[in-house]
């Protein structure tokens, strides 16, 4: 327990290290890292470091309004402080981090095996445990609901009980979750129809991953100002951006073992999926790198990352660094980036659709971008429309009463 501790430093230093024990993601660690940083970095310029909640809040507009991060970030912010706000009413462990979701739903044996059975079936599919948390605790609560109605196995499931009890839930986004859990349930046999389509689950529209074309690369390329040492590192990465795809996380733990000049190869272990990456060192690529080793890296010998800060104290470049540099790199040149990402992931989803769209097979997309599963790339691969056109449908010839009111004109109509 966090008994009367109100240093915001002990605070957060202790929420880091039930981060680190909570098997979440590398990229969301770091983006509350990067969250927290923000808030200490406020803390530090008023010279505090008692926390309340009032504080929270304080904390969560200097997010908004003087850092003017993004929306998601934002939430974030309020996630943390969240937490934060748990610590300091002296919760701790899976409680601070969870709050309600930690609680462990009682259900007859029928009902859990069920959930066991959907969570381990996850788990197999790659869930993290962060993910398997949450199904386990919206899926408990929604079988918990059924068993307050009168649905103890699920021989006794109908589609009457079913949106009940999803409705006591409280959120109709929780359909995410409960939908796929019935069409597991259908799918594995156990219930003998697909429940999964009783509530029609309406997503926010999502916009087509950022595309862009081999032109519009080149024209970013060229525009990198080379004259600079910043201009020669940051040239070298775009090139593994825009030639292999790869992670800005992976470029920047990228180290001279990871690179084979001699036999002209590329490889590391990647740091989402933990699987072998390795490709040949395209010449302009292997130019790039060797340009900016011999001429422009900082002289830290001692250090094997590849790619360092350009100023003093020199450092490994982070990945945050990464994706600024790129995302400035992509706004200064003269490509149209209205309504379009142009941050390092945005090479990513333009190699896969630029790849899909050569002909190239799916296969070998996923293998090049690293993707652990075949379903991966369809996050990335967008229609190409100019290649749908070479195949349309004809339009049937309109007949009947339809053809007559093509052709209706005013004082007339048909009922």
């Amino acid at each position: 327990m966090m008994d009367n501790c109100t240093k915001f430093s002990d605070l957060t230093a202790h929420l880091r290290e039930l981060f680190k024990s909570a098997s979440y993601s590398e990229s969301t660690v770091k983006d509350m890292d990067f969250i927290l940083q923000a808030f200490s970095d406020c803390m530090d310029a008023n010279g505090l470091d008692d926390y309340s909640p009032e504080m929270g809040e304080i904390l969560i507009r200097y997010c908004e309004e003087t850092l003017k991060v993004c929306t998601s970030r934002v939430t974030r912010a309020k996630i943390i402080v969240s937490k934060l706000n748990r610590l300091f009413q002296g919760l701790d462990g899976e409680e601070a981090l969870w709050a309600g979701k930690s609680t462990t739903v009682e259900l007859p044996d029928s009902l859990l095996h069920v959930l066991d059975s959907f969570i381990s079936h996850c788990r197999n599919n790659g869930n993290k445990d962060t993910t398997l948390r949450y199904k386990r605790w919206i899926c408990g609560r929604f079988l918990k609901n059924l068993e307050n109605l009168g649905c103890s196995t699920l021989s006794d499931l109908s589609g009457e009980l079913i949106q009940t009890a999803f409705l006591q839930l409280g959120y109709l986004r929780y359909w995410e979750r409960i939908g796929p859990f019935l069409r597991y349930l259908f799918e594995s046999g156990q219930v003998q129809r697909d429940f999964s389509k009783l509530v029609i689950n309406r997503k926010k529209y999502s916009p087509h991953p950022t595309v862009y074309t081999q032109d519009e690369i080149s024209l970013i390329e060229d525009s990198v100002d080379r004259s600079t040492a910043a201009g020669i590192r940051n040239y070298a990465i775009l090139l593994l951006l825009s030639r292999y795809g790869i992670r800005s996380r992976d470029i920047s733990a990228l180290t001279f073992e990871n690179i084979d000049f001699t036999n002209n190869r590329l490889h590391f272990i990647q740091q989402k999926t933990g699987d072998l990456w390795e490709m040949e060192l395209f010449p302009e690529v292997k130019d790039a790198l060797q340009d900016y080793i011999l001429t422009a890296r900082p002289p830290l010998p001692d250090c094997p990352n590849v790619f360092l800060t350009a100023t003093i104290p020199y450092k490994p470049l982070d990945s945050f660094a990464i994706n600024t540099a790129i995302w400035m790199l992509v706004a200064k040149s003269e490509v149209d980036i209205t309504d379009k990402r142009h941050g390092s992931r945005a090479f990513r989803s333009s190699i896969a659709s630029n790849m899909v769209n050569d002909g190239v097979s799916t296969e070998v997309v996923r293998k090049v971008l690293g993707h652990g599963t075949k379903h991966a790339i369809r996050h990335y691969a967008r229609l190409d429309i100019q290649n749908m056109r070479l195949c349309p449908l004809a339009t049937p010839e309109p007949t009947g009463i339809f053809a007559e009111m093509l052709l209706w004109k005013g004082g007339e109509h048909h009922v």
